[in-house]
């Protein structure tokens, strides 16, 4: 394989990692800028919300290279975007050859994700205090806390289970959100007089932050179609939450204030 072509690949993989990271579209551009202009080469990159088109320019041979790249999802992973960046000053500074940037890349994507496990705790302990805030010094904070904290657990249990399975995205959401009213539904069914702090709060881990974040800073830093096309998704996300949560008042019944 040709030079160009390796670093094409390269880059093209780095565009991946970042961008399946979490990371905006300005901040992915300056780190792989950063990177081939280390290895004597500029791009020029088109960004779209489910792939990348990559041309590669050599400065001294002005010969080129197209790469396409796919992006099949769009996840949270901020250490490999920390690694990454970390790794992009160091070729910078120390000239790094293209065979060591390319095992250092490959150890960061086969870098383990954050614990499941302890996530999911960390997860639904912030449903349980968000409810525990809404909830104020009333007597029944801690009722809703774990009420709360429950419904979290449960609905990030059940949207694994569809994840697992390979169901589409959006009903993997509208399904957490449904598991997670309905839990604190159910305590409502057993004479729970309290709720609503934690029926207020118990999606909220589904809220898709990352991608509302970075599709308003695609926009404001003149990525519009990523931009856009990021905050259509989240609108997306947003919307099947609403419907799970709709599914399940409809099913469970709501009583009014």
């Amino acid at each position: 394989m040709k030079e160009i072509e390796r670093v094409a690949q390269l880059l093209a993989d780095i565009n991946f990692v970042l961008i399946t990271g979490g990371a905006n579209t300005r901040r992915v551009l300056r780190n792989v800028n950063r990177i081939a202009g280390a290895l004597n080469y500029r791009c020029d990159i088109f960004y779209s919300f489910s792939a990348i088109i990559l041309t590669l320019y050599n400065n001294t041979t002005g010969e080129k290279e197209t790469v396409v790249k796919s992006i099949p999802h769009h996840g949270v992973n901020f250490n490999a975007i920390s690694d990454i960046s970390i790794l992009s000053w160091r070729i910078l500074e120390k000239k790094l050859p293209i065979n060591v940037i390319e095992r250092e890349v490959a150890y960061i994507k086969g870098k383990s994700h954050y614990n499941m496990y302890l996530m999911w705790f960390f997860v639904s302990l912030a449903g349980g205090s968000l409810a525990y805030i809404f909830g104020g010094d009333h007597h029944n904070s801690y009722l809703e806390f774990g009420m709360s904290f429950l419904a979290t657990l449960l609905g990030l249990a059940g949207r694994r289970i569809l994840q697992l399975r390979k169901f589409n995205i959006f009903i993997c959401w509208a399904w957490a959100a449904f598991i997670s009213v309905s839990v604190v539904n159910g305590f409502r069914l057993l004479g729970v007089e309290e709720y609503k702090n934690a029926l207020a709060s118990c999606v909220l881990w589904l809220i898709p932050g990352v991608p509302l974040i970075n599709g308003f800073i695609d926009l404001l830093t003149g990525y519009v179609v990523a931009g856009i096309a990021k905050l259509a998704y989240a609108m997306m996300l947003i919307f099947m939450i609403s419907i799970g949560f709709y599914l399940s008042l409809f099913i469970f019944g709501y009583e009014l204030l």
